[in-house]
């Protein structure tokens, strides 16, 4: 399928000193929510959005940016006729017939056209984005046209017999033709220097061809999809709400129904699709030899069969490689692609027409020189204080010492994760805020917390009352996190992180000797929020799971309220002989806040996870339980006073094979209230397979009858854990 290749788009901020980015929006939005076009487009068009500046059947809209140009280009489409006595009969369209081409195909030449409609720039197709924090959509302009090479018209015939109506008719283009589609909507880029293109766009036909063309070579060039497709949604753990009753909507046969969300696909993803949906023929052939070798029997087909069976799916794949979705279902998302300075790019869809919702053009090298992450990070020059460093999906870094640098941000691009390993003086060692998003950190050989608080805090960061150093943000999102020793540790300084969160993450500690995985020795975290996330212990047992030094406090550090929240999580084999939290500066006051829902703790906290969560405080009226799972060696906990809702799910969850990191609940209970973390209910594989280990390269390949195999043998193979092709 596409080489994978993903701009990194988490900000624009430069990864070298060479590299910087541009960008282009064709819509704008005001503050009260008016769309308007952008001026380029505005200009250009009359209160009913048509262009006023056609020529030549076209009209073209010119965007100049530092280092790019942008022509887009809308057609125009020949009208309907129309019936004097009845203007809604379809009569077709405003065409004369001309020689005959093909009498099979009643087909002809075009000798000439009536009118036809107007070409028009609009806003439409707009799209919520869910991986816009601000909840934000996706706008777009809508052009008009079809591209094509030639337009030929068409008689249509029902039962056999014509009709007297014409259409038209189009020969498009296939990748290789010399003649560009010189009509209908297409878009030109045209770049001054070397770099990378992330074009947004609406694809009204997601699985017709969306080509971008080299003006030179006039070969599709590689690119990589990411985005939404019309229809694809799945259930999430929010209750849809009866307004009328209060209560969860039931279907039909008494089910919860839950909200839906919309699922963002990666290119990973795409490409997965794709390959599931061209092969799923062979794949069928494939496992019904498998089923019939484990029960014994013949392979229902032969391997002359199968391969005859491959040779045209591999043909489907080479006719289906542009195209963005299966089905005939809208794609709203980015396509990126490489280019060179001086070369033209066009981007159209052979058959339909693509809205443009802007791009992002980031010049220059965006391969940093070396894959060493803290270089990297010394490297990157501060934006109004904050450093960003954007890392490529699928890329892996090399981390040797302690990270430093000030309200510092490591991310891959939404949808994506880049690959970082820990070496043994490595830590993340912030003194002021940090983020860490979408990365798959491998922490087995580092001999410190992830996340180890610096020595060395800033002065000016002091709370004068309590003398606390303190921390914004802390925030852990979207990331796996292998073999940890701890998650953080304060490096016994006095600091309060004000917030720290861990949300959609999965982290697995193997610690060499008995550590807690949240450690404050001298201060605490004010607000600390796990939700959505699975975290379970490998190695030696925790004595805590989060622990705060007893003197720590909301007001001692200034704010006027503190918590600590559980939402949605999976825990396994935390702090099993040990104690589930130790704060007693936070237990039994009035500013404290304690909410904890839809969880599952499966060996944890010594069977008083309830207990040690309040501090030993029962009936705390600022606490919120509900729908947890408490199991303790074969048994539920008796969560007494403490979490006294009823509400407790007190059968085993029996989770798939927690021995290798498969945290799927089996238990009717927990099945039916679909708790702990979603990932583990998630009918979308790849997003349950984010949370895996670092693939081992060498790792041995099987059949699907789980017979081990030569890394050579064609088919379809298991290696770790995962389905692939080798062809």
């Amino acid at each position: 399928m596409r080489k994978i290749f993903t701009l990194i788009a988490v900000a624009l901020a430069s990864m070298n000193v060479t590299a910087q980015t541009e960008s282009y929006k064709p819509i704008n939005v005001s503050a009260d929510g008016t769309i308007t076009l952008a001026p380029e487009f505005a200009n250009i068009v009359d209160e009913s959005g048509n262009a006023t500046n056609v020529a030549d059947g076209k009209s073209i809209v010119t965007v100049n940016t530092a280092n790019m140009t942008l022509e887009a280009v809308g057609g125009a489409t020949i009208a309907n006729k129309v019936d004097p006595e009845d203007p809604t009969a379809n009569i077709g369209q405003d065409l004369v017939p001309g020689t005959l081409i093909s009498e099979a195909d009643h087909t002809y030449e075009i000798a000439s056209v009536g009118s036809w409609n107007s070409i028009a720039w609009k806003n439409g197709n707009n799209k919520l984005d869910i991986n816009d924090p601000e909840g934000t959509k996706l706008y777009f302009v809508m052009g008009t046209g079809n591209p094509y090479v030639k337009m030929f018209c068409e008689e249509v015939y029902r039962d056999d017999a014509p009709t007297g109506t014409y259409r038209a008719q189009y020969e498009l283009y296939k990748p290789g033709m010399q003649t560009m589609p010189l009509v209908g909507l297409y878009y030109k880029f045209t770049p001054k220097v070397d770099g990378t293109l992330k074009v947004l766009v609406w694809a009204n036909k997601g699985n017709r061809n969306t080509y971008v063309i080299d003006d030179v070579t006039k070969q599709a060039v590689s690119l990589t999809a990411e985005g939404y497709v019309n229809g694809k949604r799945a259930n999430y753990t929010t209750p849809a709400i009866d307004p009328e009753t209060g209560e969860q909507k039931l279907d039909n046969q008494g089910n919860p129904i839950y909200e839906q969300y919309q699922i963002f696909f990666t290119p990973e993803q795409i490409d997965s699709i794709h390959t599931d949906y061209i092969y799923s023929s062979y794949f069928r052939m494939l496992q019904a030899n498998a089923d019939a070798t484990a029960a014994g029997t013949e392979p229902a087909y032969s391997e002359e069969k199968l391969a005859e069976e491959k040779a045209k799916c591999d043909e489907n794949a080479e006719l289906r490689k542009y195209v963005l979705s299966t089905g005939n279902q809208a794609f709203w998302g980015w396509i990126t692609f490489k280019v060179e300075g001086g070369k033209s790019y066009w981007l159209f869809q052979d058959s339909s027409q693509v809205g443009f919702g802007g791009f992002e053009f980031k010049t220059g090298d965006d391969q940093p020189a070396g894959n060493d992450l803290n270089a990297l990070v010394e490297a990157t020059t501060p934006v109004d204080g904050a450093t960003i460093v954007n890392l490529n999906a699928g890329e892996e870094y090399t981390m040797s010492a302690p990270i430093t640098k000030a309200n510092l941000t490591i991310a891959a691009p939404d949808g994506g994760t880049a690959k970082i390993k820990m070496e043994a003086g490595a830590a993340f060692a912030p003194n002021t805020d940090i983020t860490l998003k979408n990365l798959n950190i491998d922490a087995s050989a580092a001999t410190n917390a992830v996340i180890t608080l610096s020595e060395s805090p800033i002065a000016g960061s002091i709370n004068a009352e309590g003398g606390y150093y303190i921390i914004n943000n802390v925030n852990i999102i979207n990331c796996t996190i292998n073999n940890a020793q701890q998650i953080i540790n304060d490096n016994n300084v006095k600091y309060c992180v004000a917030n720290m969160l861990i949300d959609n993450s999965i982290i697995s500690l193997n610690a060499s000797s008995k550590k807690t995985a949240i450690f404050f020795s001298q201060g605490f975290a004010n607000n600390l929020s796990i939700k959505n996330s699975t975290v379970y212990s490998k190695g030696a047992d925790q004595d805590y799971f989060v622990r705060y030094n007893n003197s720590g406090r909301c007001d001692r550090a200034g704010f006027e309220s503190n918590s600590i929240n559980y939402e949605n999580c999976t825990f396994y084999n935390i702090a099993k002989e040990g104690q589930w939290g130790n704060y007693s500066g936070f237990a039994g006051r009035n500013t404290s806040y304690w909410k904890m829902t839809n969880n599952i703790f499966v060996d944890c906290g010594n069977a008083q996870i309830a207990r040690r969560y309040l501090g030993g405080r029962a009936n705390q009226a600022t606490a919120t339980f509900a729908n947890n799972t408490y199991w303790f060696n074969g048994a539920p906990e008796d969560t007494g006073e403490y979490d006294g809702t009823g509400t407790a799910l007190t059968t085993d969850p029996a989770f798939k094979d927690a021995a290798n990191g498969d945290f799927t609940p089996t238990g009717e209970a927990q099945v039916a209230a679909k708790t702990g973390d979603p990932r583990w209910f998630s009918d979308d594989t790849s997003v349950r397979n984010f949370t895996s280990e670092t693939e081992d390269i060498n790792a041995p390949v099987y059949n699907l009858a789980g017979q081990r195999v030569a890394p050579t043998t064609k088919g379809l193979l298991i290696k770790n854990g995962k389905k692939f092709i080798n062809r």
